[in-house]
């Protein structure tokens, strides 16, 4: 599996989280309500999506569940699958409110928690209603049959189109919000361009702008035939705004800093390496962990002599952790090739992690033969459209729920947080406002829910155990509680330490792999505590900016 097939993987995994986590930050981060049972919302929304998309149930194929319309017009379809999950997770949500609200905040999160675990003890054991202890199988995403894509047929430049457009268009958004903020000439030249003119605002130069790419794109693969040509330059126009972003990010970061940045990622990679070159158990674990302390010593030590890196912590283990992954995704993939002297597999390598937007090898493809690359077999495979859906759903809901939250009634629910007297003396009632921020974060919630049975194609009632709201909260905790940017950025860090631990875990034999695996959780719960003690507004504030880092910087500038 080439290294972008996994980064596909992570950012469906994120896209997922990030509105589960979205909905809960609508309770506790802008309300502060404080629901344990978060995940109940999320079985909902998944189940009922899944019964939606199911056909009717028949005796011989080894599942009992209830309503099936998958067979039905229009009501069987994701679309409507979807809605219903969301609408009844907000329902419930709202009802399982009503008798709690005026509970006390710590009484409300234990009886929702003990909601929750009905929610899943009924699926559980009443068979009939959705299999029961078994996995409720035997459905599809939509448009699955129509995959891999090769561009030979009109539905399959349709839908590549349509990818082209997503992927295009939340480019040009993301870097039309960034040049409106900070930019160079050149990039602001470079903004209009891609969006074909149309400057007025980010999200209408990103709508027009991937409608006529979309609409070239279909015309293009439908007369000559070629996917190749475009997801490169598609894939090229991506890489070069994520360089931008993260350079304007990191624009203050001094020279000093940003070496001992790339110190950082470094030492991380070469502190790993006796992983892969010793084959002693206890000598990879001994040599590993004294490099990795090593590691962290020097690192605080420099935070005590010098107040510039001091000052500039996060910042620098930011660009340090990107360094790492960059040379992770680029570097790495092609040791292995390059011992084996194939250089054209090397170079077939780096190709193919560059232009992630298309998948390489199979049965089914288009051929290429590119002079120093050899030949190649080129499709879009299911789960990068997959993606760039997911993708669109995470960011109009992010879209929705910031400007949600930046109105009058944001501003009463982040009141009702502070100190509800405040808000009865002014005439609201706490309690209404109360009941809608739950329906709001459930109806997330059970939308992440339909998002997950989409994505995994089966569920089980284990899935939904307590543990995921503790995760849930975990994010919310270290992204920033009550930013929503940070619910987003602490989805990503958690399935970045999901994956990171178990490719770290291929490196040891079977049975102590399954044991780093489970490690993980109690790694995971003495993150939560000292993220809790040392960074309780998180890694970024409800205003959005770095903890600490942004104050000392003004601070310093204004002396």
């Amino acid at each position: 599996m080439a290294v972008a097939d996994v980064v596909v993987s992570f950012l469906l995994l994120v896209s997922i989280y990030g509105i589960l986590a979205l909905g809960l930050n609508i309770k506790y981060g802008h309300t502060g309500l404080l629901d344990f049972g978060h995940v109940g919302f999320y079985l909902i929304g998944a189940y009922t999506a899944a019964l939606f998309v199911l056909g009717p149930d028949t005796p011989d194929d080894f599942t009992v569940y209830i309503i099936g319309l998958g067979n039905v017009p229009l009501l069987g379809t994701w679309p409507i699958a979807i809605l219903a999950g969301t609408l009844l997770a907000a329902v419930i949500g709202g009802l399982v409110t009503l008798p709690t609200i005026r509970l006390r905040e710590d009484y409300l999160a234990i009886t929702v928690l003990g909601i929750s675990v009905i929610f899943q003890r009924v699926i559980q054991s009443e068979t009939w209603l959705a299999n029961g202890p078994d996995a409720l199988r035997g459905y599809s995403p939509p448009l699955q049959s129509y995959f891999p894509v090769t561009g030979q047929s009109l539905v399959g430049a349709v839908l590549f189109g349509v990818f082209v457009a997503v992927v295009w268009g939340l480019t040009t958004a993301g870097f039309g919000w960034l040049c409106r903020h900070r930019s160079t000439p050149l990039q602001t030249r470079l903004y209009q361009f891609t969006a074909l003119g149309q400057t007025a605002t980010p999200l209408r130069g990103a709508v027009l702008a991937a409608l006529g790419v979309g609409a070239i794109t279909t015309v293009v693969v439908v007369l000559f035939g070629i996917i190749l040509p475009v997801g490169l330059v598609v894939s090229i126009y991506t890489w070069t705004i994520a360089v931008t972003a993260v350079r304007l990010h990191y624009s203050e970061l001094s020279r000093p800093a940003l070496i001992t940045a790339i110190l950082v990622g470094s030492g991380l990679l070469v502190s790993l390496v006796p992983l892969a070159v010793i084959e002693t158990v206890s000598i990879q674990i001994a040599v590993t962990l004294s490099a990795l302390s090593v590691l962290v010593l020097s690192y605080y030590i420099a935070i005590q002599r010098s107040a510039v890196i001091a000052a500039n912590r996060l910042s620098i283990i930011g660009v340090g952790s990107l360094w790492f992954v960059s040379i992770w995704y680029f570097v790495l993939p092609l040791v292995d090739p390059l011992t084996a002297g194939r250089l054209t597999g090397a170079l077939q390598t780096l190709f193919q992690n560059l232009v992630w937007m298309l998948a390489f090898g199979g049965d089914v493809g288009v051929g290429y033969v590119i002079i120093g690359l050899g030949e190649l077999t080129v499709q879009l495979d299911y789960p990068r459209i997959q993606l760039a859906g997911f993708i669109l759903f995470l960011t109009g809901l992010f879209y929705i729920v910031e400007q949600t939250v930046q109105t009058p009634f944001g501003r009463v629910l982040r009141a009702i947080r502070n100190d509800e007297t405040v808000v009865e003396s002014l005439g609201k009632n706490p309690f209404t406002y109360k009941l809608q921020s739950m329906m709001i974060g459930s109806g997330l919630a059970g939308f992440a829910g339909a998002l997950w049975a989409m994505y995994a194609q089966g569920l089980t009632f284990t899935t939904f155990a307590p543990r995921v709201t503790f995760i849930i909260l975990l994010i919310m905790f270290v992204g920033g509680v009550g930013n929503n940017k940070g619910m987003i950025f602490g989805a990503a860090l958690f399935w970045a330490f999901q994956q990171a631990t178990t490719q770290l875990a291929g490196f040891f034999p079977p049975a102590i792999r399954v044991n780093i695996q489970a490690f993980r959780l109690v790694i995971v719960g003495i993150l939560f505590l000292i993220v809790l003690y040392y960074l309780p507004e998180g890694l970024l504030t409800r205003e959005g900016s770095t903890t600490g880092e942004q104050r000392t910087r003004r601070t310093e500038g204004a002396e």
